[in-house]
């Protein structure tokens, strides 16, 4: 009986998509968001009645897990969140779910993916922002379909509500760009507040991501007159300083060199522990050269580690060739930044920022490739709809290459991404 939430939520979840217009509107999208919906149900039923330990070792979601039917069990759920402790806010989530509907591991299952339907949601309504619907099916099947993502959403894991909240995030900053108001202001707070209860890295990150958003929405308007241009600025400056007050007051403000200081302590300490798939690249911060010296080195390993000379097992061929996708998104979504001109080239850079943003952030904290496969989770929504619609567009003419068909409107295909 304790099952019988996680499998009615299970039954419920095809209905979700329902309910937003602008997704139900196209029968294409809806059957390609079900059929990711059935792939991640299926593997929830695996992790949950078959064993996920059978693929890889992962204790962190039989953690999470215990520790959220551990607090279940109290007779009073107390709410408390700690900077120290990483994954506070997310067992305390689990927590008052098992105890408002039952301790079951499918129901925890099911709660992961119920965040990834809700992400697919916000990548929809972030396609129609963007003015790419042309993309919208290939861009859900790129982002549902990827299968480390389908494995670690289907998992007590929070990697699933960070991709939810990231994307809510960047989602409510393009709004605010576009259609300046109170309600998307409050809407983005709130989205990086969620975002960042989830990890303690993320406390940081949201908050110098809002800096730069303040930045972004108010100072970089199009106007002609210096003096407005001016005020604006001055008021971005005074509401930035009142973020780094407010983020003070409450000790979630860092300076770089003391966060620097905590990674390299980390990554020499995470180090020690063999592996085989550890990368162990040092970060240099003696020096300013050696520090810039080492960040590309420690984000393009984490980002498409393992590498061939280093693929020994199934699974590390199977890693490197979705290291070979996100490098063809990451390339085609730098294409789609350096072609495009004016406000959409504005927004896709604020989306580039974003997201390399909170790739390099893990990248500081990862030694590993088995552990950057997860990290890379939260961030993918993101690649892919920047890099998805060229790829697309790309393997369309590759197809007609192959096939000797006639080109077809590949010249119009290229001035619509443009346009949008």
């Amino acid at each position: 009986m304790q099952d019988l939430a996680g499998w009615l939520l299970m039954l419920f979840s095809f209905s979700i998509v329902l309910m937003w217009k602008h997704v139900r509107s196209d029968t294409k999208v809806v059957r390609a968001i079900w059929l990711c919906i059935v792939l991640h149900h299926a593997m929830a039923f695996l992790n949950a009645y078959v064993g996920y330990d059978m693929i890889v070792d992962l204790p962190d979601a039989d953690t999470y897990h215990a520790n959220g039917v551990v607090l279940a069990a109290l007779p009073e759920l107390e709410w408390k969140f700690s900077v120290d402790n990483k994954t506070t806010a997310y067992i305390h989530l689990l927590g008052f779910f098992y105890q408002s509907f039952g301790a079951s591991l499918i129901f925890g299952v099911e709660l992961s993916i119920l965040a990834f339907i809700l992400s697919c949601v916000v990548l929809v309504k972030l396609v129609d922002l963007l003015d790419i619907r042309r993309f919208r099916v290939g861009i859900i099947l790129f982002f549902g379909l990827l299968p480390s993502a389908v494995f670690f959403r289907s998992l007590t894991l929070c990697e699933s509500w960070q991709a939810l909240f990231f994307l809510s995030f960047v989602y409510w900053a393009i709004r605010l760009k576009k259609r300046p108001g109170i309600l998307a202001f409050l809407s983005l707070i709130m989205s990086a507040f969620c975002l960042a209860v989830l990890h303690a890295a993320l406390i940081y990150y949201a908050i110098y991501l809002i800096i730069f958003i303040v930045y972004w929405v108010i100072y970089c308007r199009k106007k002609n007159v210096y003096w407005v241009k001016l005020v604006r600025f001055l008021f971005a400056g005074l509401l930035v300083a009142s973020i780094i007050m407010l983020a003070q007051k409450m000790g979630w403000f860092v300076t770089v060199g003391h966060a620097l200081g905590g990674v390299d302590d980390f990554r020499r300490a995470a180090v020690t522990v063999q592996s085989r798939t550890t990368y162990g690249v040092m970060l240099d911060t003696s020096s300013v050269l050696g520090f810039v010296k080492t960040i590309p080195m420690i984000f393009v390993q984490y980002m498409f580690a393992p590498f061939l000379w280093r693929a020994e097992t199934a699974f590390d061929f199977h890693a490197m060739l979705e290291s070979m996708l996100r490098f063809l998104l990451l390339f085609f979504a730098f294409s789609s930044w350096c072609r495009s001109s004016g406000e959409v080239r504005s927004r896709y850079g604020f989306l580039l920022i974003a997201v390399l943003g909170i790739e390099v952030m893990w990248a500081l904290g990862t030694v590993n490739w088995g552990t950057a496969i997860r990290h890379r989770v939260p961030g993918y929504g993101v690649i892919v709809l920047l890099g998805a619609p060229r790829l697309i567009l790309f393997i369309r003419k590759l197809q007609f290459g192959i096939f000797g068909r006639r080109k077809v409107s590949g010249e119009l295909n290229e001035q619509s991404l443009h346009m949008s």
